[in-house]
């Protein structure tokens, strides 16, 4: 994470661990990146791959790093099973007819 001298940020110390759980970077920078990434993410105010990018990831490793937390990275919503469903019908129905 690059930081201009003049948006310097202090980390307590005893939130130091819990940046090295949470990301696995090689460096603090490198962990507060990845915090941040997640935390975008998860608040849904930026995509997977743009969430990869903050956090200087490939999309593969960072999805590694939300399911080493449990933190889900796609969603499948309701909107998404009546979708599917309908997609499903058809398919029956060209199977069957043809």
């Amino acid at each position: 994470m690059e930081l201009r001298r003049d948006n310097a940020v202090v980390i307590p110390e005893d939130v130091l661990p819990l940046l090295d759980d949470l990301a696995h970077g090689d460096s603090l920078d490198k962990n507060v990146g990845i915090s941040i990434a997640i935390s975008l993410f998860v608040a849904k105010s930026v995509s997977l791959s743009r969430a990869a990018e903050i956090g200087k990831l490939s999309i593969n490793d960072f999805i590694y790093t939300l399911k080493l937390k449990n933190i889900p990275w796609g969603e499948y919503t309701d909107d998404d099973i009546v979708e599917n469903g309908i997609v499903i019908k058809d398919l029956l129905k060209e199977l069957k007819n043809g």
